[in-house]
């Protein structure tokens, strides 16, 4: 059967949530509830009073309107748990989401694999609970249930978390209350730009996270986070816990003291300990550093985002010089009905030139949200890759209803390198570099509407069409996706 037991799940998850037009709120914002979106879409109008609007990182939810009279906000009807006075100067907050995704694959590993089609289902719980003191301190918990149903082929370690510790951290305002300077300890999600280089990763059924230390100042027209973390990889039973063999840390600043625009400047750092193979073959610690700057912004119907990043640091005793740089640009036709975007854009990563010189070219995609920028498919990773697109959306219910349609060509950049899956790891190579650098093209076809404040329905078809390289160096199916999504938040 093609949902078992799943049926009890969405069973379940219906039973306690509201009919989708239940005290409804008119929407605030973009109706696409995929991931981020390459580039800056136009919002949707505006609603006369603040209501409820869910942020991607769910500790950013602001619902402090309710502090003011009725009549001042939109009501809804979880509201008596967005702001319980548990005293003078403590407020409690509790929310959630339900989501369910139903993908339907075939031929994702080109053909390679005996079993090529694979339809399941996919089910995520999310809860927590935000405690407040004042502005001085905070404990923010969330937990989690992901399960994945009727999948034949093999299992992956972002489908499945029962029962877990999603996030769990306590901030502190260190100089008093009245001056923004935090500090934050726990577990916790990061997200940083336009994700492409740090992200929590909501595509996956299980986000990624990290056991985290972290210092940050927010006071416009600036923002400064500082933070030493460890990755928390998935076990799919539960009890997850921070690699030991990894540390992340860095600094971030973005600056948006221009009306419209920003600027963000950045330094990453990765310590990774253990038998490590780079492309040369060697293997060994990796000690890579990452520097980097983003420009982004909207100016009339115009929007920008772009950037460029340099490596540098030691893998197995070789030296790492490696590069990126990436532009995304759209015009938004105000005037038209169904306000059409039209957007194109180019990644570019480094890959490695020659496996003999000691020196390790492949760029470090660091931990994106590549399916935002390189297809919905999710073939392929930032690394040793050249990617074009364009993109034409369009609304055709404003702010509820929105249509896209993406083309991506990729090739690779050095051609002797490997082609990285959308995890990093190394996937096919040609040692020779005689299989050519193009390796393909992929359409990706969305609609997303949003029903109401809390719930949305994504549905998708992606289809990739190999090319010389895929061709020359095995299997060579296309791959095809086709999903639907539901998605419930409160």
């Amino acid at each position: 059967m093609l949902l078992r037991s799943g049926c009890l799940h969405a069973l379940i998850a219906f039973a306690c949530c509201p009919a989708p037009g239940a005290r409804a709120q008119e929407p605030r914002a973009s109706a696409a509830e995929g991931p981020a979106p390459a580039t800056t879409q136009p919002a949707a109008p505006a609603a006369e009073f603040p209501g409820p609007k869910y942020a991607n990182l769910r500790y950013d939810d602001d619902f402090s309107y309710l502090e003011g009279p009725p009549g001042s906000y939109q009501p809804d009807f979880f509201d008596p748990i967005k702001n319980i006075r548990l005293g003078k100067d403590l407020r409690l907050s509790i929310g959630g989401e339900f989501r369910f995704r139903l993908e339907a694959e075939t031929n994702k590993s080109f053909g390679t694999n005996d079993r090529t089609q694979d339809t399941f289902q996919l089910y995520r719980y999310l809860l927590h609970f935000d405690l407040k003191y004042r502005r001085l301190a905070r404990v923010f918990v969330q937990g989690i249930a992901a399960f994945d149903e009727d999948r034949d082929l093999a299992p992956r370690a972002i489908d499945e978390n029962k029962w877990d510790l999603q996030q769990g951290f306590f901030d502190v305002r260190v100089l008093g209350e009245d001056l923004p300077l935090t500090l934050r300890v726990g577990r916790q999600e990061l997200q940083y730009g336009r994700q492409r280089l740090v992200s929590p990763l909501e595509w996956a059924n299980v986000r990624r996270r990290f056991d985290a230390a972290k210092l940050f100042w927010a006071a416009d027209p600036w923002a400064v986070d500082v933070w030493y973390a460890k990755p928390v990889p998935v076990r799919r039973s539960g009890g997850d816990h921070w690699d030991e063999e990894y540390d992340f840390y860095g600094a971030y600043v973005t600056y948006t003291g221009v009306p419209r625009h920003g600027v963000d400047v950045y330094f990453f750092a990765q310590d990774k300990r253990g038998e490590l193979q780079n492309p040369n073959g060697r293997t060994g610690d990796e000690s890579r550093f990452t520097l980097g700057t983003r420009l982004w912004g909207r100016t009339g119907p115009w929007d920008y985002d772009g950037g460029l990043t340099g490596q540098w640091g030691r893998w197995a005793g070789d030296t790492i010089q490696a590069w990126a740089w990436a532009v995304d640009g759209g015009y938004t036709f105000e005037n038209v009905p169904w306000k059409p975007r039209l957007g194109a854009g180019f990644d570019w990563s480094s890959g490695d030139e020659d496996p003999d010189d000691g020196k390790v070219g492949t760029f470090e995609q660091v931990f994106p949200l590549g399916h935002a920028y390189l297809g919905y498919l999710d073939l392929f990773g930032r690394q040793n890759i050249a990617a074009a697109n364009v993109s034409l959306s369009a609304w055709p219910v404003a702010g509820k209803v929105q249509a896209r349609v993406g083309y991506h060509a990729f090739w690779l950049d050095a051609d002797r390198d490997a082609l990285y899956n959308a995890g990093g790891a190394a996937g096919r190579r040609d040692p020779e570099g005689e299989a050519g650098k193009e390796v393909g093209h992929e359409l990706d076809l969305t609609v997303s509407w949003k029903l109401d404040a809390h719930s949305s329905v994504l549905v998708g078809y992606s289809h990739f069409w190999d090319s010389d390289f895929i061709v020359r160096t095995g299997e060579s199916e296309d791959p095809n996706l086709l999903y639907l999504q539901y998605r419930f938040r409160f």
